[in-house]
Parts: structure tokens; sequence; C-alpha cells
């Protein structure tokens, strides 16, 4: 294919948009980013930035694969975009430690030791000695040296960065009011300010995509998903690394903030933070890290994740709808996969294979969802 003629709309600025853009046009394909309103302000930027491919991942399967690719990528990728943006997004290779409080979370954690990889199982004297704050009262837990973390913030702010030095074409509040389809394939789209073209048309519009394809006879069941989180900070660091416990995680950053995630709710298009649920969640925080309870509080926020029936994404293209490609659907993992996100969408509209088998995440897959 010759990249220098060939063009790509890419609908939605989120993460998972940006890095689209990004592997495009540096692969000499001119991209155009359109968004209904500013980049990275929706589930990209409320996450926590854990890039728990072990650690939030309960099953073998290919789900766990394209996790593990996409970690595996992560660092060398950060470090790309940090050269070229000359801005940070404060990649941490610091491990995490998934704390046991019951004894049925402790025999589902053992459970997964015969698949899982990079992972070992502490007893709580292991625990305490790399983490004395967490609760004493731990049954052990699994390490996972692998499963580091970055700042979503600074990882939007430092893409953003980089696709201008990249001459991608940016629009930011410009919502796409519908798909142009000509000969039964999809050309470009319409937006109040005219209409847009190009040779191939990529969706990754999160909670927002759906409404967007149905008139395409294509419906994937893309739901938001509301994450309410909690920002706090101690006099004295109190964590070294990430640590979680089940319906609970603590993030610290370098700022010397913790984040606190995440509750998961079906509430529709609704960010409104509640305070029984923001109060029940920072009480599992303390029972994990007891001097949390005298933290100050810096903030709290949700965000709304594009959730799936199956939990997968969906990536690929599908046989109703030609010319587009869609990566939507990537719930809580968003940031995790967004470089094997990018990878593989750059791959398919190369027309190349694609580093791992796409087919258990076709949008074709929804009709027996």
């Amino acid at each position: 294919m010759n990249t220098r003629s060939t063009s790509a709309i890419i609908i939605g600025g989120g993460i998972i948009g940006c890095t689209i853009a990004w592997e495009l046009a540096r692969s000499g394909i001119r991209c155009t980013l359109v968004d209904k309103g500013a980049l990275n302000q929706e589930a990209s930027t409320a996450a926590a930035g854990m890039l728990g491919a072990q650690v939030e991942t309960h099953q073998p399967g290919a789900f766990y694969e394209l996790c593990r690719l996409s970690q595996q990528l992560y660092r060398n990728w950060s470090e790309e975009i940090h050269q070229i943006s000359a801005i940070s997004p404060q990649y941490i290779a610091q491990g995490i430690l998934r704390a046991a409080l019951h004894s049925d979370d402790e025999q589902e954690l053992k459970s997964r030791l015969p698949w899982i990889q990079n992972a070992e199982w502490l007893d709580t004297s292991e625990m305490l000695a790399m983490e004395p704050g967490i609760s004493p009262h731990i049954l052990g837990g699994l390490r996972f040296a692998q499963d580091h973390q970055i700042h979503p913030v600074q990882l939007a702010k430092a893409l953003q960065a980089a696709l201008h030095k990249l001459r991608c074409e940016i629009r930011e509040w410009t919502p796409v009011l519908g798909l142009l389809e000509r000969q039964g394939r999809i050309e470009g789209v319409r937006t109040a300010e005219g209409s847009l073209y190009a040779d191939h048309v990529i969706i990754c519009a999160g909670a927002w995509g759906s409404s967007l394809i149905e008139p395409l006879g294509l419906k994937l069941p893309i739901f938001p998903v509301k994450g309410q989180c909690i920002s706090v900070r101690t006099e004295a660091p109190v964590l070294q690394g990430t640590v979680f416990t089940q319906g609970c995680y603590i993030v610290p950053k370098l700022d010397g903030s913790m984040i606190i995630g995440a509750t998961q709710e079906e509430a529709g298009f609704n960010k409104r933070c509640h305070v029984n649920v923001v109060s029940d969640l920072f009480g599992k925080a303390v029972k994990l890290l007891p001097s949390l309870e005298q933290a100050e509080l810096v903030g709290t926020w949700a965000g709304l994740r594009p959730g799936t029936r199956d939990g997968l994404p969906f990536m690929g293209t599908s046989a109703q709808a030609p010319g587009l490609t869609v990566a939507m659907g990537h719930y809580r993992n968003g940031i995790l996969l967004a470089p094997a996100t990018g990878k593989l969408i750059k791959q398919l509209i190369l027309g190349e294979q694609t580093t791992i088998d796409l087919s258990p995440f076709s949008p074709d897959r929804a009709r027996a969802v």
C-alpha cells in the first residue's frame, strides 16, 4: 500500500483514538482526528493508570493474550512518545500487590497460579515486608512484578503534543453526525462543519460509539459503566507501589497523591459522584491501608467506561460496513490496551498480518453477544 496517498479519519479522541492516530501518522498516513469535545476528556483521563495485564485478568484466553501483548509494548511505546513530545507520560516500573482480605479471595487468587505468568504468591509477612503500611490482617497475596503504571493525564498531554508534531489534523468540538456511505462502502463522516472523506474511517468513540453505526445495521452493545474515584494525600508517603484488593485499588503518583478506585455502576451517561458510593470505596481502601484514615481529600470524579456484555472489546472490520474499522469497548482497560490496539489497527489498515488473531474481538460477534 502506498501510504503517502492514504488517508484516515479517526472518530474519538480518547487514548485509543489518539494512539491509533499516532501509529498511522508515523506510518505516513494522513490522519484527521475528530471528537465531539476536547481530546481525552472522558474515560481516558478519569482512569488511575494501572497497567494490570495480570492483576485484572481472572482466566486465560484471547483477552489475556491481548493484555500481555500491550504490556510488552508499553515501556518502549511510552518512551517513543516522550521523545517526540518532550512530555513524560510518567511510566513507573513498579509492580502491583494483590492482597487477599478473606479466604474466598485467597482461594481465587491461588487458582490463577497454574496459568498466569510472572506472578508469585507471598505470605502475610512477605507482603508486609514490601509494603509495611498495609493491613496486617491480609491473608497474603500475589505479586505481579510486571504490572506497572502510567499517569493518564500526562500520557494524554504527551500523545496530543506528539500528534501535533506529526501534523495530524485535530478537530475538537466537532461531533460526527453520521457516516457517509457510497456504493456500499463507508467513505467519510458528516459533521456540522461539512463532510470529511478518507480512504479509511476508524471509530473509537467509547461509550458514545454505538449510535453512529446502528444506522448501518451493525449493533454493538457498548454501554457506559460509571466508575467513581478518589484522590487523597498523606503527610508522608505510605506506599511504594500499587496495592489492590477485591473492589478497591490504591495507586501512588509522583506528586505524592494516591488515586483510589474504582466503582462500577450502569447509570447511563450520569457522571455525578455520590457521597455514599465514594464513602464505601474509601472504607475499603482504609481496610487495606489503615493510615489513609487521616489522609487529606484532594478530589473525587467519575468516568464512563465503554462496557460490553462479554467483557471483550470490539476490534476489527465488519462485513456489514466495508471501509469502517472499529476499536471500541475496552471497558476498564483502555489505558493498558492502547499500544496493542494502535499496533493492531495499524496492521489492519496497512493490510498486514496482525500480531495476534483478532477474530475473538470481531464486531460481527455482536450478533451472538
